[in-house]
Parts: structure tokens; C-alpha cells; sequence
């Protein structure tokens, strides 16, 4: 490989580094992605790229120029919720938090690996971000970035909604705030779909409160969307007067089993599957 490659990829790794504020946050996101595509096209010429093991003189350099630009695109990716982007960069990423032993660590890996447990999280992959957990050392779990995202998992299997919604506001870096946002979407939508089986009817004020909501016109937009997005299938949460109104198919006994009855049956049964696992 030519020192000309390798000077090019530190002033384009450079100009990608100023695009981003502060607190890390990219500024311009076109102009990113770009730098990040022109640079993906120059690593094929590093050695260490293709094989790991290679080894030149060159390779320490190789490896912190690929490692941090792709650690810049995922947290691009976070930025513009393209969760897609996230897990295509995040695979080549752990190659080289796993595969370079030799190499000092990274100082965003801990940031990375937390951000990849709420993306998970986020996108309802719960057995997955079970695994990925285990894959990651005792004492890096002691860090604020993994054990933030595993008392939000904890939140989540606990049905204690109003804890994680007073944790997006103690996130331990603002990269963490897209994933939140997506994070509480995802309860919502599920609360919302259980919502149905558990209720006969229900105060506006109270299914604000269940959703999750600070006021009520967010919540009829939600539930308009939601309504919308499921078409014909979609039956109950009509307003009626001042209550949301469910349809539902009676059982044998003509009797539904209350709302925290099903969630907590549902989250002892989901602790079995675990343990079984």
C-alpha cells in the first residue's frame, strides 16, 4: 500500500471529524456519508482490511483510521435512525474491537457497545440483546454505558413505563436519545396492541397515562397513526365521549383478564424462555 492511500484517508478521516459538533453529533449528514463512502472504497487497499493478521509496517494505522471512521458511522446512523446503517457498520466494527488484541482500545468502544444494546432494545430484539450482553466482559458491564441500557431493559420487562420515561432525560450521552425516542415508540406500539385485549374501555386520561403521553393531543395523534397504519384489521380505541372504546371476542367464561395480569403473566412466561435458553 502507498503512503499517498494513507495520507488521503487521514485528511478525509480529518474533514469527517469536523463535521461533527461538539458533543459528537454530525452536523451535516450528506456530507458524512459521502466522506464515509469514499473512505469505505480506500480501505480495500489496506492490508489489515482484508486479513486481519496481515502485518505491516503501516497496520496500527490502518486499524485506528478504519476503527474510527466506522465508529463515526454508526453514530451517524444513530443520528438519522437508520438502523440499517447501524448494524452494517457496527459488524465490521466488532472485527476490529475483537480481532486486534494487540491495538490499544478504542475510547468510544464502550459508547458503541451501548449504543448496540439499545438499538437492539429499540428495534424489539430482545433475545438478541441478551446475547450480545453475554458477550461483553463483567467489568465492562460495571460502565455507565452498558448498565444505563441493561435498568432500561429491567424497566421494560418490569412494566415500570414511568422510570423509562424519567430516564431520557438522565441518558449518559446525547448519542443515546434517537435510540430512547425509538425505544419508548416501541412500548408504546406494544402497550398499545395488548391495550386491546386488556380493556373494555378506557378514560383519555388514562390512556394518556399508559402511553406514555404529556398531553392528549399527542396521544390522538398516535393513536390516529396507529389506527391508520394497521387498516381494516385494526378494531377498538373509538373515542366515545371521553373514553376509548374496545371490541372484543368473549371468551368461554365472558370474562377478560385485567391489563397487569396479562403483561405480568407474559413477562414470567418470557423468564422461563430465557432460563430454557
Amino acid at each position: 500500500m502507498s503512503e499517498a492511500v494513507l495520507k488521503e484517508c487521514e485528511g478525509k478521516l480529518a474533514s469527517l471529524k469536523e463535521l461533527y459538533s461538539g458533543d459528537g453529533v454530525p452536523a451535516k449528514p450528506d456530507e458524512c456519508k459521502k466522506l464515509i463512502r469514499d473512505l469505505k472504497l480506500l480501505f480495500i487497499e489496506f492490508p489489515s482490511f482484508l486479513s486481519p493478521t496481515a502485518k505491516t509496517s503501516t497496520r496500527s494505522k490502518e486499524v485506528a483510521i478504519v476503527r474510527e471512521t466506522m465508529e463515526h458511522a454508526v453514530l451517524l446512523a444513530v443520528a438519522t435512525k437508520n438502523m440499517d446503517d447501524f448494524e452494517k457498520h457496527f459488524e465490521i466494527l466488532r472485527v476490529y474491537y475483537t480481532d486486534f488484541p494487540d491495538e490499544p482500545k478504542s475510547e468510544r468502544r464502550l459508547l458503541i457497545l451501548g449504543l448496540h444494546l439499545l438499538r437492539l432494545l429499540a428495534v424489539n430484539k430482545t433475545r438478541a440483546y441478551h446475547m450480545e450482553l453475554e458477550r461483553i466482559a463483567v467489568t465492562d458491564q460495571d460502565n455507565m454505558y452498558i448498565k444505563d441500557v441493561v435498568q432500561l431493559e429491567r424497566y421494560n420487562m418490569e412494566g415500570s413505563y414511568h422510570k423509562m420515561l424519567q430516564a431520557r432525560s438522565k441518558v449518559p450521552s446525547s448519542h443515546y436519545v434517537p435510540l430512547m425516542e425509538m425505544l419508548l415508540e416501541t412500548v408504546r406500539r406494544e402497550v398499545f396492541r395488548c391495550a386491546m385485549g386488556a380493556y373494555e374501555s378506557l378514560s383519555v386520561d388514562g390512556a394518556r397515562r399508559l402511553l406514555m403521553f404529556e398531553n392528549n393531543d399527542d396521544l390522538k395523534k398516535f393513536i390516529q397513526a396507529e389506527k391508520e397504519a394497521r387498516g381494516e384489521e385494526m378494531q377498538g380505541w373509538d373515542l366515545v365521549g371521553e373514553e376509548y372504546t374496545f371490541v372484543h371476542q368473549t371468551s368461554r367464561e365472558g370474562t377478560l383478564l385485567p391489563f397487569m395480569t396479562i403483561i405480568n403473566d407474559n413477562l414470567k412466561y418470557s423468564n422461563e424462555l430465557q432460563r430454557i435458553v
